[in-house]
């Protein structure tokens, strides 16, 4: 039925015959003749050799040396009877040939295909079956690798490619996600999420493993994606060149060994638009321009009919009165209503079903009698209503001067929405587990032009009734008019246009069903956050005389085929989240979508049947102010991890990194200076060692510098017995600062369903807020203070974070996690993602035990991962967190977002801002000129702290602060000395020795940050190293580095303070035990121990200097002690100073 094409490489049968051994044959060869795919049970790999021609050479763009072919490797595979029926509908299949000669002749190949084509699931059987991941050829042996940039769409696309090949899933074809891998010793594609393959990057550059990496959904334009993309394009260049070397080195007579063995990679990009732009202007990203292989896509046709005017307020209220108008006039068919967020799905529901049931009440009872009579008596044209008429197309211009009383409802409840709180209802492209594609839908999106004024304007006087007419039955057939939508151009609706059509509005005659008495609406909220099982009703079927309507987010806007759609009204809108990168804080914002996502939600309506979409928004906004694609993702969040990741690659110059989009230059400056207050790099901007520990984790860096902070504080307590527990809550604390709160802002009892709480909601400003009556008032408040109750129930009051690791330990503790969930107000899916995000980050700290950094361990030595997660199944209850270990936390979480501190600004609390009062402590933020707030709801605003940090600041009417944490003021000099200055040394204080950090300090006074706040006195490290080799000298022969000398300090010739008085330099026994100090480096116990080991005797005659003569005799059993001394650790040596933590202040001159 279809061929499968040789892939091309450079004489590599020959080279194999000669120096690799074994192979594929010698011979040159074209490429296979079209077959007869066999039919039966063999499912085992074949080889077959088709004939000879030597006419054909390759024609490969991006390779720098010319190809001949070799013979295929050909994989027979026996498909199930309807896989094979279906397959034959899929556009995709039709384009095998054409896919896999661009493969073969181009290093990187683009497909581009709507969803519904079949792209995701065939292109991988495509290449398996011309032999790619086979073992029987040496130059595709590699596995087929498949990137998707969700969990959900790895695992069901793997499931279906294996059940469509035939092969055992875990096996043949395998996948990998973040929490679950299964992949055979005989795999051959490997289905993965984008991240997992940038992980394997680190491992290996040239990724030997794969012959070929397929990147779908690339027009997602992902952070992962655009970075892979940039990846890959630089190894396919370096695996080209290794190939070639390797090709040098085998004509000069070297055998290079299987192991060893390069060949060129192979990369398809799989898009579902046709944003390639990136992909192939200038030669940045790839040498050549990629060939793009467009797939027509098998649609149902879509009507589109645009608004004739947009309006700014109150699309909600449009986008319910088109659903009500849709459900009162047209046929049977679902509607999908696309709004920004949670919060507008969730009112638009409630609305619509309490005007529906309302309706159907008032419809059974007979009230609108009249009515239905005089619709259903219509018998000819000259009945028709014109204002009826315009109702049902929406075409007039003040829609609500046409509204009838059956479908009113402006004076219905509104929006409660505090305008000062956050919305974290954000549902833009986050994952689903609705992700499912269904490979053999269609969605071909046509469209009508914008109608502008009532139909007797557009349509004229003359032959008005009969054009009306065919207009009535274009728009109910199940046939559609295919206008262009980007062009504008006068609507020409006439009776020769939908021929053999009927008029659903003209009576039993038409042959269709009336809908004078329509049923009640079936609807449906979906969103990203909302549980899997509500999420899987939408496919559920509706009750017979039901109209299903389904109110989304984009969530539902690709990859997602809803059965029974036929309708869908869109808004225009999405709520998009954005990054500041000069202030860290990030905006909710509702803004215009592109006109891809309006291309892909009108296809929504085509893609079982022929649709219509509604557009609240008319054809010149449309033209004029939608963008043709949404910014990528890299242009709209924080690049610290990007930039870590780059120079954990050795790729120091950022900027010259071939993105498909460049962030800005701004962005990237910033994360270098995140990343150097964060310790990750040096001054030069070169990863630390503490920095290269942070890029081994697959996490944020800030979550990384937490986790490693709490490992490090705790290696220096060894002896610590509940070191384990500590780390429990340090993983758990870092789970919670990576999601969103857990505590939903909608609280469901048993009487009323699916009800918005929402203290903390976001107003977009675009919903018209009007006033609800006092008993949906006092209804709210009821259900505010309830979730409010549970919030104080798992309240810790010096962190967010620790309050959120609470509640997750109590989940993880109960019998039933649902009904936790539901009787303490936490969000099911929130909690059941946090639970597996704190096993995986435990299960990383274990892989990565053992990692060192240059000089530093990042290992965790206090037991095994099952000892901790013991320790975490013990009721907080039964083992509390005590405040020391509550404190180390801080610290650990103070060092991850140093940058991110606030100051109280005292006397603010409840005072007016601008025209309202707001009831929130007021902070200053270290990088920010706004004031700041503390919301009431976080579980640190009673105690309201002097300083903390915070993960994230959303700016809505005001910025306010989330993920808080209390801090104090010595761990920001600590953990963010960068950002830090500090003043001379106070004359009134005086420089020493630490024994248990074996440091030599001194005090200063800090200045934090840009606002310079000035914090108490601090110790920190003496800059100036001949003093601070002075002062060690002094600590040393004052027994506070070695106990050993305290005892002997009445035999001492001159006393030890002689040895930091400058007048007494010129003294041999001051001279000689600094100049050695000096020029050994010892400036610490750690060094001096390393000394000794090497030289036991090295300052032997410089010390004894420094006692009488008398004593020397005794010297040789002192400097026995000393070296017992010097291999303890400081615990050890100073066991009652460890104890009080405490350092050893010397009494010494000045």
């Amino acid at each position: 039925m279809r061929s499968k094409l040789d892939f091309p490489m450079e004489n590599c049968a020959q080279h194999m015959d000669l120096s690799l051994g074994g192979g594929d044959s010698n011979t040159l060869i074209l490429p296979a003749k079209r077959r007869n795919k066999r039919k039966g049970t063999n499912q085992d790999k074949v080889k077959e050799t088709p004939n000879v021609n030597f006419s054909r050479t390759s024609k490969l763009s991006n390779s720098p040396m010319p190809r001949s072919l070799i013979a295929p490797t050909i994989v027979h595979v026996s498909r199930p009877e309807e896989v094979e029926n279906a397959r034959k509908d899929l556009p995709i299949v039709m384009m095998e040939q054409e896919i896999m000669e661009a493969v073969n002749d181009h290093s990187t190949v683009i497909i581009c295909g709507e969803t519904g084509c079949g792209k995701t699931t065939q292109v991988p059987q495509f290449l398996f079956e011309a032999g790619f991941g086979s073992s029987f050829s040496c130059v595709r042996s590699g596995i087929i690798g498949v990137t998707q940039p969700r969990r959900v769409a790895v695992l069901a696309t793997a499931k279906r490619v294996a059940y469509e090949l035939g092969l055992h899933l875990g096996q043949e074809v395998g996948f990998q996600v973040r929490y679950d891998k299964r992949i055979g010793e005989s795999c051959s594609i490997k289905f993965m999420t984008d991240g997992i393959l940038l992980r394997e990057l680190q491992n290996d550059f040239l990724l030997k493993r794969y012959s070929v990496i397929i990147i779908d959904e690339a027009h997602e334009r992902s952070l992962n994606t655009d970075i892979l993309i940039g990846m890959l394009s630089r190894v396919i260049r370096a695996r080209e060149e290794k190939y070639a070397e390797q090709q040098r080195e085998v004509l000069s007579g070297r055998t290079i060994s299987t192991g060893q063995q390069i060949f060129p990679l192979k990369l398809v990009l799989m898009s579902a638009t046709l944003r390639v732009e990136d992909f192939m202007s200038g030669r940045k990203l790839f040498r050549n321009p990629p060939p793009v292989v467009e797939v027509p896509t098998r649609q149902f046709p879509v009507t589109i009919y645009f608004s004739s005017r947009t309006k700014e307020e109150d699309y909600i209220g449009q986008a319910c009165k088109k659903v009500l108008a849709i459900h009162k006039r047209l046929p049977r068919g679902g509607i999908l209503v696309f709004v920004t967020g949670q919060k507008e799905v969730e009112y638009l529901c409630r609305k619509l079903r309490r005007v529906s049931k309302e309706q159907y009440k008032k419809t059974s009872e007979g009230d609108i009698r009249s009515d239905v009579t005089e619709v259903s008596e219509r018998s000819s044209t000259e009945e028709i209503d014109m204002k009826e008429i315009n109702e049902a197309f929406e075409v007039h211009g003040n829609s609500a001067d046409h509204q009838t009383d059956r479908f009113s409802y402006n004076d219905e409840d509104q929006f409660d929405i505090d305008d000062d709180e956050l919305d974290d209802s954000y549902d833009s492209e986050t994952e689903s587990e609705l992700e499912i594609i269904g490979d053999y839908g269609n969605s071909l999106i046509r469209a009508s032009p914008e109608i502008d004024g009532d139909v007797e304007n557009v349509l004229g006087e003359e032959g008005g009734i009969t054009q009306l007419k065919a207009a009535f039955e274009a728009l109910d057939a199940k046939t559609s008019f295919n206008f262009n939508s980007d062009e504008k151009q006068p609507i020409s609706v006439t009776p020769n246009a939908c021929p053999n059509q009927s008029n659903p509005s003209m009576g039993k005659k038409s042959g269709v069903e009336e809908n004078t008495s329509p049923g009640t609406l079936h609807v449906l909220p979906l969103y990203a956050m909302l549980h899997a099982k509500d999420q899987l009703r939408v496919f559920e079927e509706v009750r017979e005389g039901e109209r299903l309507v389904v109110v989304a987010t984009n969530v539902a806007e690709t990859s997602l085929t809803i059965p029974g759609i036929k309708y869908v009204v869109d808004t225009g809108r999405e709520k998009v989240k954005s990054y500041n990168s000069s202030n860290g804080m990030e905006t909710y914002e509702v803004q215009w979508i592109s006109k891809a996502s309006a291309a892909q939600r009108a296809g929504r309506a085509g893609r079982t049947g022929p649709g219509y979409c509604y557009r609240l928004y008319s054809s010149a906004a449309y033209s004029n102010i939608f963008p043709d694609f949404s910014p990528a993702e890299i242009s709209k969040v924080p690049v610290d991890g990007v930039v870590l990741y780059m120079k954990s690659m050795n790729i120091d110059k950022v900027s010259n990194f071939p993105f498909p989009t460049p962030p800005e230059g701004a962005a990237l400056d910033e994360a270098e200076r995140c990343l150097k207050i964060l310790q990750a790099l040096d001054s030069n901007g070169r990863l630390t060692p503490l920095g290269k520990a942070m890029a081994d984790f697959p996490m944020s860096p800030r979550h990384s510098r937490m986790l490693l902070t709490v490992i490090q504080i705790m290696s220096k307590e060894k002896s610590y017995s509940r070191a384990n527990l500590v780390l429990a809550y340090a993983v758990a604390a870092a789970a919670a600062l990576s999601l969103s709160n857990p505590f939903v802002r909608q609280f469901e009892d048993s009487h009323t369903k699916s009800q918005d709480l929402d203290e903390d909601g976001n107003s977009s400003g675009t919903v018209n807020i009007e006033v609800m009556d006092k008993q949906e008032k006092l209804r709210r408040k009821k259900l505010k203070e309830t979730v409010k109750m549970f919030r104080e129930k798992f309240s810790n009051p010096s962190s967010d974070a620790l309050s959120v690791a609470y509640a997750l330990q109590c989940y993880e503790l109960s019998e039933s996690p649902v009904e936790f969930c539901n009787v303490n107000a936490l969000h099911p899916k929130t909690m059941e993602e946090m639970s597996k995000l704190r096993k995986q980050l435990l299960q990383l700290v274990f892989n990565q035990s053992g990692v060192s950094g240059g000089e530093k361990d990042f290992s965790w030595i206090f037991g095994s991962l099952k000892d901790v997660e013991n320790v975490w199944r013990v009721s907080h209850d039964k083992n509390p967190l005590l405040l020391y270990e509550e404190e180390l936390l801080g610290q650990a979480i103070c060092a991850g977002w140093a940058d991110r501190v606030a100051k109280r600004i005292r006397g603010s609390s409840g005072l007016s801002l601008g025209d309202k009062k707001v009831h929130a402590v007021w902070y200053q933020a270290c990088m920010v000129k706004e004031i700041v707030f503390l919301h009431r709801w976080s579980s640190v605003s009673n105690s309201a702290p002097e300083f903390l940090v915070y993960s994230e600041l959303i700016q809505t009417r005001h910025p306010y602060m989330h993920g808080v944490t209390s801090v104090k003021s010595e761990w920001l000099v600590e953990y963010a000395r960068s950002i830090c200055t500090f003043s001379a040394p106070p004359t009134d204080t005086k420089p020493y020795y630490e024994p248990l950090t074996d440091q030599v300090l001194h005090y200063v006074i800090p200045v934090f940050g840009p606002h310079l706040w000035e914090l108490p006195s601090h110790s920190i490290p003496i800059s100036n190293y001949a003093f601070r080799v002075a002062v060690f000298a002094y600590a040393l022969l004052e027994g506070q580095v070695l106990p050993c000398l305290r005892s002997v300090r009445k035999y001492m010739a001159a006393p030890p303070a002689s040895v930091l008085r400058p007048e007494a330099a010129g003294q041999r026994r001051v001279g000689s035990l600094l100049a050695k100090l000096n020029r050994k480096k010892i400036d610490s116990c750690a060094i001096l121990r390393e000394v000794w080991k090497e030289n036991p005797k090295e300052l032997h005659p410089e010390i004894m200097d420094w006692f009488q003569e008398g004593f020397h005799n005794n010297f040789k059993t002192l400097w026995s002690h000393m070296l017992s001394e010097v291999i303890l650790e400081p615990q050890d040596r100073f066991p009652k100073a460890s104890k009080r933590g405490k350092c050893i202040d010397l009494d010494m001159p000045l």
